[in-house]
């Protein structure tokens, strides 16, 4: 009898005690089961790989242990079993405990570098923008000019799109600000057939793919971009600055109209109106009033910034230092009415750790030989077939082998140095043929979780997870042979032919 009423009392204790776990991830935000089994994993693929993997003259210890951190920081990242943040410190961490890179310098060298700080600098700005409103001014000012049709006001987002990436540097941030815009404007429509589309484009175009297209173009307008930039630096000696990213880039503006013209016909929008859709984002508009002098201020500091950006290669000044100076020129005392703790509390400073811990894989790929070993790998399977129909299939094999990575940086710090070690055993360009095979990434719009602007977007509820598909897969294939047809030749007008080995 004791017994029993015992175990009685010891039963909703016991049970708490099971849950305790449980309740405190649900706090933090997470999906305990997927957090906590992705956690177990992470490390369980870390150390058999670790301690089971075999060495061989080409693919050392160090390679072995970059493999594994790789491999762990994957799973990471899929399951969101630790904040991206954590992640990206734990990189460096894990690079020094394996003997991958025991320097601290070498392992911590995606946290020093110009790119690093290029990032961290553009940020601020964001944020600063975000404080004193001149992020949204823009945008609602831009949208509020076109005509209350929704292909009108799609063509509208678009260029709103293409202006937010000059201003905010992360895709993620862009669609999380077009993401209430994009909603008060769907409020306005009904569930007809013709609305239910109309409201499906919105959400998917308006904030998803008009954050992806817009992000290739500036060096900061996508932290993809960064890695790629650095990478080329660092092993090719491209010299790459905003500037010449920017001239580089430029011309994948022309997949804007392509995008438009399909989403257009895809959800049968051309004589599809908004009643009172241009009123309301007028209406928003008002609400703003005139620009502030601090408003004023802060486009000019950062007009500045831009400005010494793309004269980079006339002063010679870092990109990186070029955005610090702004940041110190905007906290001038008494320049304006700036609190930094509502600054600090915009800037996305886990986006920024995730982005060095990144490079600082990026590193330890070149550092350690495991680049080259998985380039060879890779290049067994291609097949000879020219170099545009060799760097065609690789587009496609790439798209292929990064379905299940939930994140742009994560696919990119991943394939960034394999990609570039593969051009020369292809004999191919490195600059071109990096270039080529990583932007298409940024297009990767098979399925929603591919990119996190598209899952801010799928967040809406506006659309299906099969809608996605049908919209997107053609998106990424135009990508594709844009790339290939378009681009391929223009970087070799501008240095960098596919054909010549470099």
């Amino acid at each position: 009898m004791a017994t029993a009423l015992q175990d009685k009392n010891e039963l909703p204790s016991e049970k708490k005690e099971k849950s305790w776990f449980i309740q405190n991830a649900q706090a933090a935000g997470l999906k305990p089961r997927t957090a906590m089994l992705g956690f177990i994993a992470a490390w369980i693929v870390f150390f058999a790989l670790l301690q089971f993997l075999p060495t061989t003259k080409e693919f050392s210890s160090a390679a072995r242990a970059v493999m594994a951190i790789t491999a762990w920081v994957m799973v990471i990242w899929i399951t969101d079993a630790l904040p991206k943040s954590v992640s990206g410190l734990m990189i460096p961490v894990l690079l020094i405990l394996t003997g991958a890179l025991p320097k601290p310098a070498d392992a911590f060298s995606g946290f020093t570098g110009n790119e690093a700080f290029l990032s961290l600098g553009a940020f601020i700005l964001a944020a600063v923008m975000q404080v004193t409103g001149v992020d949204k001014r823009i945008a609602i000012t831009i949208i509020s000019r076109v005509k209350p049709k929704v292909a009108s006001l799609l063509n509208g987002f678009f260029i709103a799109h293409v202006i937010s990436a000059l201003l905010v540097p992360a895709t993620v941030a862009r669609a999380g600000m077009y993401l209430p815009i994009v909603q008060g404007v769907n409020k306005l429509l009904g569930d007809t057939p013709e609305q239910k589309r109309a409201r499906k484009a919105l959400a998917m175009a308006g904030i998803g793919f008009g954050s992806v297209f817009a992000a290739p173009v500036f060096l900061t307008g996508h932290m993809p971009n960064v890695i790629m930039s650095g990478l080329l630096n660092s092993k090719a000696n491209a010299g790459i600055t905003w500037g010449s990213w920017l001239w580089l880039h430029w011309p994948l503006l022309g997949l804007f109209p392509l995008m438009w013209w399909w989403v257009v016909k895809h959800f049968k929008l051309k004589n599809v109106a908004i009643a009172g859709g241009t009123e309301k984002i007028q209406e928003e508009n008002r609400k703003l009033g005139k620009m502030s002098g601090t408003e004023w201020t802060v486009l000019a500091c950062f007009l500045l910034a831009v400005t010494l950006w793309a004269t980079g290669s006339f002063h010679k000044i870092q990109s990186g230092v070029i955005t610090l100076i702004a940041v110190s020129i905007i906290f001038i005392p008494g320049l304006l009415p700036l609190d930094w703790k509502q600054v600090q509390q915009k800037t996305i400073w886990g986006t920024w750790l995730l982005l060095a811990g990144a490079l600082s894989l990026v590193t330890a790929f070149s550092k350690s030989g495991l680049d080259e070993f998985l380039a060879k790998q890779m290049v067994n399977v291609v097949p000879a077939w020219g170099w545009l129909g060799m760097t065609i299939f690789v587009m496609v094999l790439v798209q292929v082998l990064r379905l299940g990575i939930i994140s742009n940086v994560g696919a990119v710090t991943l394939m960034a140095p394999i990609v570039y070690a593969m051009a020369p055993l292809l004999k191919l360009n490195s600059v071109a043929f990096t270039l080529a095979v990583l932007n298409v990434d940024t297009y990767a719009l098979i399925l929603p979780m591919e990119v996190t602007a598209c899952l801010i977007a799928y967040a809406s509820d506006e659309f299906t997870f099969t809608d996605f598909i049908k919209a997107g897969t053609p998106l990424t294939i135009m990508a594709i042979l844009y790339i290939a047809f378009i681009m391929v030749p223009w970087w070799a007008f501008a240095g960098y032919p596919m054909w010549i080995p470099r």
